[in-house]
């Protein structure tokens, strides 16, 4: 996944390359929508899916390669659970989880569900700022006074992290339960009040 995030963006930023990110994490979101388990299993497979990194062997000589298909069906009939899974499933509606490397979601009432568009914007507004405070990060790990043009500054992202925890009006239960488990998941609200505090500092 990062290998292809790293030439996309680079397809996208055409000319030189010299100067590309090189991603260092891909927030991963997954839709099921059809599956062959049942009751326990079901459940366990959203999880499997919000996690994937246990079914691979980061080890491996050639890099990270999958696991034997006999973990994940021993993981499928014995059940799977992680500390860092954040569930944000509502009853007869969805099925919902939240982990550090992904989402997953299956609908049960596409009346009532999150649609692909709502989770998609979710996804991408968090691995945007999630990008944007980690490259402050790494200004200030190198020594540097981070610097950001004045409307990118630290009222920006004060702005940012407001419009992510604050529940709005109009907002259904499911899109406040789905920003909290993944901006749990993710760790990007203590990621923007460090990199605020930094930008504030730099700017005296």
């Amino acid at each position: 996944m990062r290998p292809w995030a790293r030439d996309r963006i680079r397809e996208l930023l055409e000319g030189d390359h010299a100067g590309a990110p090189n991603p260092e994490y891909v927030l991963s979101l997954y839709c099921l929508t059809s599956g062959p388990w049942a009751g326990d299993a079901y459940d366990t497979a959203l999880r499997l899916l919000s996690t994937p990194s246990v079914l691979v062997d980061r080890g491996a000589p050639g890099g990270p390669a999958p696991l034997a298909c006999t973990v994940e069906e021993s993981l499928l009939a014995t059940g799977f659970d992680h500390p860092d899974i954040v569930s944000f499933g509502v009853r007869g509606v969805s099925t919902a989880y939240a982990g550090w490397s992904g989402v997953a979601y299956a609908s049960h009432s596409s009346e009532r569900s999150l649609t692909t568009d709502e989770l998609v914007a979710c996804e991408l507004t968090v691995q945007a700022l999630w990008c944007f405070t980690r490259h402050i990060q790494q200004m200030v790990e190198d020594g540097q006074d981070p610097s950001m043009p004045e409307r990118y500054g630290w009222r920006f992202l004060r702005a940012a992290a407001s419009r992510l925890t604050t529940a709005r009006a109009q907002e259904t239960a499911q899109h406040v339960l789905m920003r909290e488990a993944i901006m749990k998941t993710s760790g990007l609200a203590e990621r923007l009040r460090t990199a605020q505090e930094a930008l504030r500092e730099s700017t005296g």
